[in-house]
């Protein structure tokens, strides 16, 4: 009596290859794992919700020139950013936890719509422990490169139109790179962060170089920013992210 026969019988490279393939499905990155990574990458869960508020001071480099930059954090979801400019004059970006606003020479607009929950998102100061609960969707997309370094990518679809893609280092588990679409006043809006230069503050890991793309319309806008400074828990006042009457 035949137990086997070459019909039955699976040739011995096929099996090797079974067992690669399941080994590489095994090890397929899923959104936990990223996130936990770039978490402990970043300095832990414990040094990051340690802190309370975040005063970050900076160059800003725009259309040529440079001037001072400020941005002002305060938890649980407070945000202040701003510069003074020759050219542009006061320019600024706030958020008192309900009215989202921003200032130019213009005057103060308040946001809405896509704009607004956007920003609510940003100024959440425990943004990156709370990733998958400010973006439910949030899905892994594979691997992909950025400027050469291999990446991890995850996306979101937070709305109808809008998308926010994270871009995680393969190697070192931080986040290098965002890119934003979202509804704004002149319509849609691309916005592309990148990040590099990290340095740990108090034990976490902060960007110390940041590049800006900004695409609306058929116009184009890039700047950067170079920190200078980071502190931890200093005291802000509420009021400086409250809507300014003018």
């Amino acid at each position: 009596m035949k137990l086997f026969s070459h019909r039955n019988i699976i040739p011995f490279p096929f099996c090797l290859a079974l067992v690669f393939a399941a080994h590489a499905a095994d090890n397929t990155p899923t959104v936990d794992s990223i996130l936990d990574q770039f978490v402990e990458a970043s300095g832990g869960r414990s040094a990051l919700e340690k802190v309370k508020s975040r005063t970050v001071k900076g160059e800003l480099d725009l259309l040529g020139s440079t001037t001072d930059w400020v941005m002002e954090a305060k938890a649980p979801n407070k945000q202040f950013s701003g510069f003074n400019s020759p050219t542009l004059g006061t320019v600024a970006d706030g958020f008192d936890g309900t009215i989202a606003w921003s200032k130019n020479q213009a005057g103060v607009r308040v946001k809405e719509g896509e704009e607004l929950t956007k920003t609510k998102r940003d100024a959440d100061f425990y943004r990156y422990l709370n990733l998958k609960k400010l973006y439910p969707d949030l899905s892994y997309k594979g691997a992909d490169k950025v400027d050469g370094e291999e990446v991890h990518v995850l996306e979101s679809k937070p709305s109808a139109t809008g998308i926010e893609r994270f871009y995680f280092s393969a190697k070192s588990h931080l986040l290098i790179q965002q890119e934003s679409e979202f509804e704004g006043p002149p319509g849609k809006i691309g916005l592309s962060v990148r990040m590099t230069d990290f340095r740990p503050v108090d034990g976490i890991k902060y960007a110390h170089n940041m590049k800006f793309k900004i695409h609306f319309g058929d116009q184009d806008l890039e700047f950067a920013i170079k920190v200078k400074e980071v502190k931890h828990d200093a005291a802000i006042e509420d009021a400086k992210f409250s809507k300014p009457a003018s």
